[in-house]
């Protein structure tokens, strides 16, 4: 991002709609456009850029950096979460093919990557099966997705197989164990 012009570009969108902003102290980077990915990371370049040293220049370029890496990773982990609960785990009779391919190597991102997105895409077009098998995510056939149940605890409803088995596995009922003990003993 930053060789393709990411702060030639975020210098330029400074200048011409937040500098005005950040001299009234009025900037939001809550809403529209200054939301995005790697406005608020540079925030503090942006600003002293030309009024600092070059060597607290070059750390807070540092600081935008690393902060725009670790910004980026999270928002992919939540794109492959979302893909993976709405698109694998949840499928619905609407839900599309999801195929997965090899991305590690970004030098071998053309044969890797590209080519078989290619062919995929030119299938589906044509109307004839994919060179390539979608990703299956294993489930249980029997699992009842609206099946309600009442923990004993809590006096919660737990809607869902799923829902119920992952909450005996996280504990989350643990504290209303305890306390629902601690009452009993008090009571005898």
């Amino acid at each position: 991002m930053l060789a393709a012009g990411l702060l030639e570009e975020l210098r330029d969108f400074h200048r011409r709609y937040n500098q005005q902003k950040v001299a009234e102290n009025r900037q939001d980077y809550q809403h529209g456009i200054f939301q995005s990915i790697g406005f608020k990371e540079f925030h503090e370049y942006l600003v002293s850029e030309g009024s600092c040293s070059p060597e607290t220049s070059a750390l807070l370029l540092q600081r935008g950096i690393q902060a725009l890496k670790q910004v980026t990773k999270r928002y992919a982990r939540r794109q492959n979460k979302w893909v993976r609960n709405r698109f694998l785990r949840r499928p619905g009779p609407n839900v599309p093919p999801v195929y997965g391919l090899e991305v590690s190597d970004h030098l071998r991102w053309e044969e890797d990557v590209l080519k078989p997105a290619l062919e995929i895409v030119e299938s589906f077009i044509q109307g004839r099966q994919p060179p390539a098998e979608p990703v299956r995510m294993e489930f249980d056939a029997n699992e009842d997705k609206r099946r309600h149940r009442v923990c004993e605890l809590c006096h919660r409803v737990i809607i869902g197989d799923r829902e119920w088995a992952g909450r005996a596995q996280k504990g989350f009922s643990i504290f209303n164990r305890l306390t629902f003990k601690r009452a009993q003993l008090e009571s005898d």
